[in-house]
């Protein structure tokens, strides 16, 4: 979900760091295939199975988190939230000592510092900037992950059934306004925050009608840019794997940067659903380059 600004600098920093995101998920997905690579999806549909489960897991936890949180105080949530960023961090962390670290310990060091320093940040220093890098390690984490285990269809599949439901859930039961809200509130770390200056603090943020009240920062969900990074990912193992890695990578990349282009500079009313643009604009471009490249070619 993404809340309209005054200012380009936010837009701007809201595609840079989707493309930054993407291209780091791509990164850590070539480290995993170049040491294992049995652990990339075996065919196109791979993981298809699972893409129903994944969508009822969504349902389920949305609405179990708004009617909890009209109940209780929910404290522990931003514990859980944390402990699951600290997981993907360490997930992540993983791959990338294999390739920084020189011996064993560097290794050790290294794939528990970097959680450790992660979780210490957002637990005593909960600024907006530290959960923007936790997001970022959060969503590259993800859409490497499931990118990795997802076959360019299923990845399709997967993406548009979300989109559908982002949709829904914004303009049609609002419960995702709801969440976005509760995230704010409960101080939970779900959504990148970008300010629309920099030079300016940015205090309690409130969502109204119109998005973010005050128009001092734009939000975008977590999952905004996990998702469309997951088809990033799963297309460029696909084109890795039939010799056009690059048709594969930089075609769904553009297509999800001009999904958010679209979406944080176009006529859209906000707060607006992300996943529609932005995943519409990542399968347009995986579909393109299968075309071109595997089709005609």
């Amino acid at each position: 979900m993404a809340d309209e600004p005054e200012l380009p600098v936010a837009q701007l920093t809201s595609l840079v760091l989707f493309v930054l995101s993407s291209v780091f998920a791509v990164y850590l997905a070539s480290i995993a295939m170049q040491y294992s690579p049995s652990v990339a999806a075996t065919s196109t549909t791979s993981g298809l199975g699972y893409v129903v489960y994944y969508l009822v897991a969504a349902l389920v936890f949305s609405f179990l988190l708004i009617y909890l949180s009209k109940r209780y105080k929910l404290n522990f949530l931003k514990w859980l939230f944390i402990a699951v960023i600290g997981l993907v961090v360490f997930m992540v962390w993983n791959y990338l000592g294999l390739v920084i670290a020189n011996t064993i310990a560097e290794y050790y060091a290294i794939i528990i510092a970097a959680p450790v320093i992660m979780v210490l940040a957002m637990i005593f220093n909960n600024k907006w900037y530290v959960v923007n890098i936790a997001g970022f390690f959060l969503t590259s984490g993800i859409a490497f992950l499931l990118g990795l285990f997802l076959g360019i269809w299923a990845a399709a599949i997967f993406l548009a059934l979300f989109a559908v439901y982002d949709y829904i859930s914004v303009y049609k039961t609002k419960h995702m306004v709801g969440l976005a809200k509760i995230a704010i509130d409960r101080d939970l770390p779900m959504l990148f925050v970008f300010p629309t200056d920099f030079s300016k603090k940015i205090e309690k943020i409130e969502i109204g009608e119109d998005g973010i009240e005050g128009h001092t920062a734009m939000a975008l969900g977590f999952g905004d840019v996990a998702f469309p990074g997951i088809m990033v990912v799963a297309s460029a193992i696909f084109g890795m794997k039939i010799g056009h890695f690059l048709p594969f990578f930089l075609l769904p990349l553009i297509g999800g940067v001009v999904g958010m282009i679209y979406l944080v500079l176009g006529n859209v009313k906000k707060p607006a659903p992300g996943l529609p643009f932005l995943n519409t604009g990542v399968i347009a471009g995986t579909l393109l380059s299968y075309l071109i490249f595997v089709i005609i070619l």
